[in-house]
Formats: structure tokens, C-alpha cells, sequence
């Protein structure tokens, strides 16, 4: 196994690359920052495993110098991880961050799994995860209108490429939260409070269910709900809440965004 986590710096993408590290399995994560990416890998002591490349994915030109470069560096991957994304609590956007937010939700992780979906294929072998919603149309889609609508539509993909990869050994699934991550795209935004949130680990012991216990040729096109797959596979999902005042993400969310207070206005969140 070789993976590429996207969106691995901060957060739960960074749980993962810790996870999958630990597990010896080489990763390659990317960011935003360059000397970020290179000051995490140098936490670790065997960087051969483990390697940071920056990646800004509202930058498709740049898509193909990136696999290239993945190819060169002796990888050849069959775990890609979409992780990375960009958060907007705006109800509209302008032009320019409208294209913003469906290249980086949408546009990126299709592209990218073109990309490299080839060599899965002739190897027949591999796992696609995308951190996307459960395809419903609800308040949350109403208040947030262009964010939501990107982010499922990386899930109709997800259920797209599911169906294309059915006689394939490649697994092919989303992975949502039920509650908020204690992350922060919430900290910094000031939604909830950490008693309402779980720790982003639970996002991580989800990953690991899919790639080590699950068998990639049956398990794909699944809408994953990390506390409700989690307890079906008999796991004490408490173990992960940071208080005792957890709550779903969709109330945290809209509780939020109905507030005078709302961030509606507020900065974006690229991760």
C-alpha cells in the first residue's frame, strides 16, 4: 500500500497521515504551504516514508507536473485520500470564489483520481475515499447553498466511479461526520464549543476500517456516516466525544449560521 493524502497538514487530514505512517505505509501529503509541508515531514524520522508536496488544488494546470513528480519520486499509489477542500458559510458567491469552490470541492478530486486511476486500475488495486456528504437535500443545503452543492456533487461522483469500478478490485467511497470535528475550521470560526464536538480521530478509525477490514472489490459507492459505520462494526463511539454536551453537526451548523452572529460574512477556510 502507498497512499496520497490531500489536504494532510492540519486537522483531519494530518490524523490520517499520522495514522497511515504509523502503520508503515508511505505517504505523501500535500498543502498548501511548501515550508509547512516540509516542516511537518521533518517531525518524522524516516522521511522516505513519509513526504510533503505542495499543491494548491484551485491550480489544475499544475495537476499534471504533480503526478509526474509522484511517479519520479518511486510511489506508485492505490490509496488516495480527498481530504482537502474549501469552506464557505456564504448563502452566494461572486463569480471568482464560486469557481473557486467547485474546483477545489469538485473539480480537484475528479481530476485527480483520473490522474491516477489508471495505474490503479491496471494493477488492480486500490481504495478512493472522498471526506464528502451523503447525498440529501436539507436546511444545510439551504444555508449554504454553493459550498453543499460542491460537496455533493463530489459524492455523486464517488457513486459514479462506484458503478464504473464494480468488477474492480478498488474500493470507492465517501466518509462524513455526525458530529462537528474539533478542528479549526470550527475554532477559528467560532462555531460550537469543543463540549459539542468529537475528536477527528473517529474520522481516522473510519479510513483505517476501509482500507484494512473491508474488502475492495464488494465494499463501494457507500455514503459512510463515520459514528453510525463505527457502531455497526460494534465500536464505543463515546470513547471519541470531547464533552458532554455533544451535538449533530447539521444543528452545531445551523444553529450558527441562523445566529446574528453568523460568520455568513466571515473569512473562508482552505484546508
Amino acid at each position: 500500500m502507498q497512499a496520497i493524502v490531500f489536504g494532510g497538514t492540519r486537522g483531519v487530514g494530518r490524523q490520517i497521515v499520522d495514522a497511515l505512517y504509523h502503520r508503515q505505509i508511505p505517504v505523501i501529503f500535500t498543502g498548501t504551504d511548501h515550508f509547512k509541508t516540509k516542516q511537518i515531514e521533518k517531525e518524522f524520522n524516516n522521511q522516505k516514508a513519509l513526504r510533503g508536496m505542495a499543491l494548491k488544488m484551485e491550480e489544475p494546470e499544475k495537476f499534471p507536473r504533480f503526478v509526474e513528480n509522484v511517479y519520479k519520486s518511486g510511489f506508485q499509489p492505490n490509496i488516495l485520500i480527498f481530504n482537502a477542500g474549501y469552506l464557505s458559510l456564504r448563502a452566494h458567491e461572486k463569480d471568482q470564489n464560486l469557481q473557486k469552490l467547485f474546483q477545489i470541492n469538485t473539480l480537484a478530486p475528479i481530476m485527480l483520481t483520473e490522474h491516477f486511476l489508471p495505474q490503479m486500475q491496471k494493477k488492480n488495486y486500490g481504495h478512493l475515499v472522498y471526506t464528502s456528504p451523503t447525498y440529501k437535500i436539507d436546511d444545510k443545503v439551504r444555508y449554504l447553498t454553493p459550498y453543499m452543492q460542491s460537496k455533493l456533487a463530489q459524492t455523486t461522483y464517488m457513486k459514479s466511479m462506484a458503478r464504473v469500478l464494480r468488477y474492480h478490485n478498488i474500493s470507492c467511497n465517501s466518509v462524513w461526520t455526525k458530529y462537528p470535528l474539533w478542528t479549526d475550521a470550527l475554532r477559528l470560526r467560532n462555531i460550537g464549543s469543543r463540549e459539542e464536538c468529537v475528536d477527528p480521530r473517529i474520522m481516522v478509525h473510519v479510513i483505517e476500517e476501509i482500507l484494512f477490514h473491508e474488502n475492495p472489490l464488494t465494499f463501494k459507492g457507500n455514503e459512510l456516516i463515520d459514528d453510525s459505520y463505527l457502531r455497526t462494526k460494534g465500536v464505543d463511539t463515546s470513547n471519541y466525544f470531547l464533552g458532554t454536551k455533544t451535538r449533530d453537526l447539521d444543528e452545531v451548523f445551523l444553529s450558527h449560521l441562523k445566529s446574528p452572529k453568523s460568520a455568513n460574512e466571515g473569512p473562508k477556510f482552505v484546508f
